[in-house]
């Protein structure tokens, strides 16, 4: 056989090229058109994929939604971000339908200015993006309805929020599937729902947190008074936050719900920052609700909170003129390590966010209830009094740090048939005129999920907020709501949201880092303390000195004198050791994350191209040695 020359050899490759390009767009196509509903996502959080959730969603629909996504043609002109964004849009609601079996239907319409469709879209409460300096808008929004018309509506798509879409649009097709919404009633010290809510105890004015906008989208929501003397059967969970300074009547009424199989949600706090911001008592005086835990065999301190190296999150401080970043102990970024796996509570949450949250320890077990930990802290943890949370100073806390060597429950859930606290019903509930007689056990399995924090709700410690075009939008940095919804969902018996995966971009830790630095940390750390120590007793001494100079009308001596020239001389040489430990640490996390990203970015590409042009050199050698 003759040989192929290399004319022959470089046309048979040219002619090779065009064909592995023709049969690539061609494979392209035709998958386009015949495997438009088969999908492989290879992300580790499956990004693009339908969460369980949703499809559970789906399946539960009876009747038929329509999703209206109103999207004007001149999009493009406008923002080129919103109009890419919108066939992302497209493609994830096309997902539903063919999920749905015909019981989803996607209708795409274009409101151009003043026409009829521009009038159904503002009646709609869709919000359009103005032209220019015109009086024209575009639009970018959708609404859900079912055939008896409810209706929910995403008034503006924010490119931005992105990883939130398949949330909101689940959380619409559950709540339009449901006969009825469960009802919340909420027993509140805290201003969750803003001012004009006449549970409040706080008279000025507050805003609504963002928690709150979160639940009410799903729920119906009812304030109860401190006072009650009854909790109205309709409540489907009973959410206590902050719960203190309850008299007997009240915690009768509370105790009584759960003899009747009422699930609650109870938020506890050793300490509230939020409370203490508002210029109210921010300590946790509950002797009646210790009376409930007590009851369920379970304790829980209000003279400490948290402290956790492990967790803790990073802020900026200031000492001696000089910001540097810190870990602040009572503020813990618990990450989904130290939340059970096995809860559908907590098993979607990548990190919850708490503040001087408390800790649980069971202190009997009660052949009726079964106890189960939901939020840990780690092994590097501490107990610390209340009163240090006043004016908290991040390095003091660091250097007085001594770890229990203990995981601390930080959230629990109870579930069986308690008996009640009570022996029987208080004079003024009887007085009530109730008709119900005094329950001594509950007479059905009942759920309650106690967290030992209420901070966690408040905006700063999960969500940024923005207002576009006049719409509120959230961007979620923690799963503080997500946790919330989840134990709500799950406690009213409505589980479609509780497995939604959160598509946010939550931070994943470079965990090697983090341990290294740790690890630097401690080896840092004694010496940090003992040199801060001795700079206190330095400092004290040279105080001493002082004042009794100032006090006394005599000069002073020349040994008084020298050992101050000392004392202010080694002051200068501690705080200088001092700065130069903590530099030390910055400078050594700094470059590892500098030698761990150019590892990532530039090495392993380069070792790649490497590897690459070996095998090109090899097979080229082996042909010319075939030759």
């Amino acid at each position: 056989m003759k040989k192929i020359s290399d004319f022959d050899r470089s046309t048979l490759g040219i002619i090779g090229l065009f064909l592995v390009i023709i049969l690539f767009f061609s494979v392209n196509i035709i998958a386009a058109f015949t495997l438009k509903s088969y999908r492989l996502d290879l992300t580790q959080a499956k990004l693009y994929s339908l969460s369980e959730g949703s499809l559970r969603a789906i399946e539960k629909i009876k009747e038929p939604i329509t999703i209206r996504f109103y999207l004007s043609g001149k999009l493009a002109k406008v923002s080129q971000t919103h109009a890419t964004y919108a066939v992302r849009v497209i493609e994830l609601i096309e997902q539903y339908v063919s999920a749905s079996d015909g019981k989803i239907r996607l209708e795409v319409i274009d409101p151009e200015p003043f026409s009829k469709k521009e009038d159904e879209a503002l009646a709609y409460g869709l919000k359009g993006i103005p032209v220019g300096n015109s009086s024209e808008y575009v639009y970018i929004g959708m609404t859900l309805s079912n055939s008896s018309d409810r209706r929910r509506t995403i008034a503006l798509l924010d490119p931005s929020r992105e990883r939130f879409l398949e949330y909101d649009i689940t959380k619409y097709l559950t709540d339009l599937t449901r006969a009825k919404r469960p009802t919340i009633g909420i027993i509140s010290t805290l201003p969750i729902d803003g001012r004009g809510d006449p549970q409040q105890i706080y008279p000025k004015y507050h805003p609504r947190w963002a928690v709150m906008k979160v639940v009410r989208d799903i729920f119906n929501v009812r304030f109860i008074s401190r006072q009650t003397l009854d909790i109205p059967s309709d409540i489907d969970v009973l959410m206590l936050v902050n719960p203190k300074r309850f008299n007997e009547e009240t915690l009768y009424a509370i105790d009584q719900y759960i003899m009747r199989g009422g699930n609650m949600l109870i938020l506890l706090d050793p300490f509230s920052e939020i409370e203490a911001s508002l210029g109210e008592t921010p300590y946790s005086i509950q002797p009646d609700i210790d009376r409930l835990l007590t009851g369920w065999g379970i304790s829980f301190d209000p003279s400490k909170f948290v402290a956790d190296l492990n967790l803790a999150r990073t802020i900026s401080h200031t000492e001696e003129d000089k910001t540097f970043q810190t870990k602040f102990l009572p503020w813990l970024a618990v990450n989904d390590n130290y939340l059970s796996p096995e809860d559908p509570v907590t098993n979607t949450i990548p990190v919850v966010n708490l503040a001087y949250a408390g800790s649980f320890n069971v202190t009997k077990k009660e052949d009726d209830l079964t106890i189960t930990p939901l939020i840990f802290s780690s092994k590097e943890s501490q107990l610390v009094k209340t009163l240090r949370g006043l004016a908290p100073d991040p390095a003091v806390l660091l250097r007085g740090f001594k770890s229990g060597d203990k995981n601390r429950v930080l959230g629990l859930r109870i579930k069986g048939t308690p008996h009640s606290i009570f022996d029987r019903a208080p004079e003024r509930n009887i007085l009530k005129q109730r008709t119900e007689a005094h329950l001594e056990k509950a007479q059905s399995p009942v759920n309650i999920i106690l967290i030992a924090d209420s901070d966690f709700l408040a905006d700063k410690f999960w969500t940024t907020k923005s207002n576009i075009m006049g719409v509120e939008q959230l961007y979620p940095f923690a799963g503080n709501a997500d946790l919330i919804i989840n134990a709500l969902d799950n406690l009213s018996g409505i589980t479609s949201l509780i497995d939604l995966r959160s598509k946010a971009e939550w931070r994943r830790p470079f965990t090697l880092i983090e341990n290294i630095a740790l690890n630097a940390g401690r080896q840092y750390r004694e010496q940090e303390a003992t040199l801060f120590l001795e700079l206190q007793e330095k400092q004290a001494k040279l105080k001493k000195l002082t004042q009794q100079s100032s006090d006394s009308k005599d000069t002073l001596s020349h040994e008084d004198k020298t050992e101050i020239q000392m004392l202010q001389e080694r002051i200068i040489t501690l705080r200088s050791a001092l700065r130069t430990v903590q530099n030390i640490l910055s400078r050594d996390i700094l470059a590892l994350q500098s030698a761990v990203i150019l590892l990532n970015v530039i090495l392993v590409p380069v070792l790649l191209v490497i590897v690459a042009l070996f095998i090109a050199w090899r097979r080229r050698v082996r042909r010319i040695q075939s030759k």
